[in-house]
């Protein structure tokens, strides 16, 4: 009796150290699953904050996107803007160029018109001297020159306005025009004939000696000249 109350007292501690052990090994087990809670929890959270951090650098990159996107429409606009200015700029310069040039034609036309003009003026009046018709020549050769001053063909008018002016026997105003040529254009085709010109209306005033001095002075300064031959032999004449 003793022995059987023994071994069944036996049995219960034996059952209640097995209950305790259990529930250690439960607890511990409850702990391990709470770290491994927590843990997965705080890497969950880091995540989260991860992923926050990730959506928010995707926003910025979307929104750096879209600053790239604005600011590339708007060179694309000055570009535009700057083509559009450059092509005006090249229109009006071309257009400016144009109509300078066209001006320049237009005056180098009328100057053209204008000297033709001029020429068949002259042509005309030196005609009216070969035919004899001198007082209406001289009129002529007169307007010329008052009309065109500058005109390179102003000492051929002089010559012609003296030659007829000498046919007339106005041998004051044919020297004034013979020596317009002398004096203000000595290289002019014309000059030699202008001083023998001279020496023949000093000569027909009777100033022999004038008339020889213009004659020497021609062989002098012209002496490859066809007059220059010519007051050669004249000089026999007044002597």
């Amino acid at each position: 009796m003793k022995r059987l109350v023994a071994l069944i007292a036996f049995a219960f501690a034996t059952t209640a150290h097995a209950g305790l052990f259990d529930d250690n090994v439960a607890r511990q087990q409850i702990s391990d699953l709470q770290q491994d809670n927590a843990k997965q929890n705080t890497r969950l959270n880091q995540l989260e904050a991860s992923n926050k951090q990730m959506l928010g650098l995707l926003g910025q990159i979307e929104s750096l996107k879209q600053d790239i996107a604005n600011l590339r429409g708007q060179i694309e606009v000055l570009q535009f803007n700057q083509d559009q200015a450059g092509k005006q700029q090249k229109d009006l310069f071309t257009d400016l160029d144009t109509r300078v040039r066209n001006i320049e034609q237009a005056k180098q036309q009328q100057k053209a018109d204008a000297q033709q003009a001029n020429q068949q003026s002259l042509d005309s009046a030196i005609a009216l001297s070969k035919s004899g018709k001198h007082k209406d020549a001289v009129a002529a050769l007169k307007q010329f020159v008052t009309a065109n001053p500058g005109d390179p063909n102003v000492p051929t008018a002089q010559y012609w306005m003296g030659n007829s002016y000498t046919a007339l026997k106005d041998y004051k105003n044919a020297r004034f025009a013979y020596a317009e040529i002398v004096n203000k254009a000595p290289d002019h085709a014309l000059a030699p004939d202008a001083l023998f010109g001279l020496a023949v209306c000093a000569n027909a005033q009777g100033n022999k000696k004038e008339a020889r001095g213009f004659l020497l002075q021609l062989i002098e300064k012209y002496p490859q000249s066809e007059k220059a031959e010519t007051a050669k032999k004249a000089l026999v004449s007044v002597n």
